[in-house]
């Protein structure tokens, strides 16, 4: 799939420039569903035309061959058919293959921000602006660039056609109403309804994480009886949204009655003034048949129109993460360096770390230590001490606001993304797992695991036999973020997840907090003895884990206070 250049698209300022920059491979494509679109219109102009004229022949001087005429509505409504198929299938297909490479775009730059980006938009959000912001943006392709061509195409040719028929007073006549129905009808209260339509899209962002966070911590807000409370935030959310909906369709309603208005206006001047010109009835009949065939192309510059404020504000929201920063920017391939694939030395060299949120206060400051090569650490402290940033640190899922942490010297942000990731296993306290079998969870770190592989990760954490006792083995379910698994398993697949991974840096937050004693000492001793030759980091406060350190540190209050050999 393409990459875009992340420069070129920053530099648009306007929605249309950037998503056109996206439309850019398949223009002409584009460009063909506009000539369908126009060739439709033109089709239906003509055939409610010629009917229109040689029924009123028939009827007032009784000539006319009906076979031909016949002949001539079936061939013009076959064309009409044609180019209306042509036109819905080249539109929808550029609209799919752009809201496609948006995906993927949006996935890729989600991949370049994580992990941090997780920490920074709910979850519930950023599923909002990969799925439901970028469908809204298939509106400009499909419902906005070709029917705004056809509504310009369209009544100029018929303008023209007036003129070109000997009556160009009609055509200056009826100039302002299809310019009023247009430009100007389509856009009344559109400013309002915009306001709203973005204050809509905005709250769909916050009702898909509210009901995201509900549904997720279901069994915790049922049990400390918070129900009511959710069910009550829920309803004054949808309650906001249907108050800017109403809004919306107040203005719509109004658009629709001075659409309305303008096209009975327009008709009437066509033909009062086609009379006093002295057409004749057949003429004129055609004149009006032709005039009302404008009116589905004008028609769909409200229907876009309407839906341009929802579509602005997707394509912010979009934008917003597409072009934020990355909190780890890859190194200039100047001075990238690889590490050897061996355990390294870690050391942080006086490193201050600050959340980027407005008047965060420092979590560590001034970290000086060394983690020698092959070496596994522990690393103790209070709750809110800075444990878990530390290790954050250390696997460069942010970066330090002060100082350096350096791997055999070397400063991690000098190493490529890719070659880090690969070296440096992490296993989170809250450890996710995908809906998905336990082989597929364990095969997220290791893609070409086979299942003797598979198997005896899950022997080194103690999990083999609760698997195997499973009806479908490796090919078990685990549920919605491993829902179907006990807390314990849930953090011993995780840690046999991390074994396959294989990295030379291993850093594990409280990756044993939910064992019991026996089953903990038993995966520590298995655990130690796969990863000697790691460069370990266990951030803990259960004492087992501490009994297979070489050595401990403690963190308090930001600050290293202490690190000593275990004894």
């Amino acid at each position: 799939m393409t990459r875009y250049d992340d420069t070129r698209l920053r530099h648009h300022t306007s929605m249309t420039g950037w998503l056109l920059d996206f439309g850019r491979p398949v223009l002409w494509p584009l460009a063909l569903s506009a000539l369908c679109r126009v060739i439709e219109l033109a089709a239906g102009a003509a055939l409610l035309g010629y009917a229109a004229h040689t029924a009123v022949t028939a009827v007032t001087t009784g000539t006319g061959n009906p076979a031909t005429a016949l002949t001539v509505v079936l061939l013009v409504a076959a064309v009409k058919g044609l180019f209306h198929y042509l036109e819905h299938y080249t539109g929808h297909w550029v609209a799919f293959r752009v809201l496609a490479t948006m995906r993927v775009f949006f996935y890729q730059r989600l991949a370049a921000l994580a992990p941090a980006v997780t920490y920074q938009h709910r979850t519930g959000d950023l599923l909002a602006r990969v799925t439901r912001d970028i469908d809204r943006l298939e509106v400009f392709f499909a419902h906005s660039v070709v029917p705004a061509i056809a509504a310009v195409v369209m009544p100029a040719g018929v303008l023209t056609w007036f003129a070109a028929t000997g009556y160009p007073a009609v055509a200056l006549a009826a100039l302002p109403f299809f310019v009023a129905l247009g430009a100007l009808v389509p856009f009344l209260g559109r400013r309002s309804a915009q306001r709203a339509e973005a204050d809509t899209v905005r709250l769909a962002g916050t009702i898909s994480a509210h009901l995201a966070d509900t549904t997720a911590g279901l069994r915790e807000i049922t049990a400390y009886g918070a129900a009511d409370r959710r069910i009550t935030e829920q309803s004054e959310l949808d309650e906001t949204a249907a108050a800017h909906h109403r809004i919306v369709a107040r203005w719509a309603a109004a658009r629709a009655a001075a659409t309305r208005l303008a096209q009975v206006a327009v008709l009437l001047t066509i033909a009062a003034l086609g009379h006093r010109l002295g057409a004749d009835t057949a003429t004129l009949a055609a004149m009006l048949a032709v005039t009302v065939a404008t009116f589905p192309a004008l028609a769909a510059v409200d229907g876009f129109a309407a839906l341009l404020g929802s579509t602005r504000t997707a394509v912010h929201r979009v934008r917003a993460i597409a072009e934020q920063a990355p909190a780890t920017p890859e190194p200039d391939s100047a001075t990238a360096w690889i590490p050897a694939d061996t355990a390294p030395e870690l050391r942080l060299d006086a490193v201050t770390f600050t959340h980027t949120r407005p008047g965060s206060a420092p979590v560590l400051r001034g970290v000086d230590l060394t983690i020698p090569a092959g070496s596994t650490v522990g690393v103790i402290g209070s709750t809110g001490s800075g444990k878990s940033t530390l290790g954050a640190l250390l696997a460069r899922i942010w970066d330090p606001t002060a100082g350096r942490v350096l791997w055999d010297g070397h400063d991690l942000r000098s190493i490529p993304l890719t070659e880090l990731r690969r070296r440096v296993t992490v296993v989170d306290q809250d450890p996710f797992l995908l809906r998905a079998s336990i082989a597929e969870n364990l095969r997220l770190a290791a893609p070409d695991a086979t299942d003797a592989q598979l198997w005896e990760a899950l022997r080194v954490v103690d999990l083999d036999e609760t698997v195997r006792a499973m009806p479908a083995g490796l090919d078990t379910s685990v549920g919605e973020r491993g829902t179907e698994l006990s807390g314990g398993q849930r953090q011993r697949l995780a840690l046999a997840r991390a074994l396959l991974h294989d990295g030379q840096v291993v850093i594990v937050d409280e990756g044993t907090g939910q064992l019991d004693e026996p089953t903990e000492q038993r995966v520590l001793d298995r655990v130690r003895s796969v990863w000697e030759d790691r460069t370990v980091v266990w951030i803990t406060h259960r004492t087992a884990t501490l009994s297979l350190c070489d050595s401990v540190v403690r963190v308090e209050d930001g600050r290293v206070i202490s690190a000593q050999p275990v004894s």
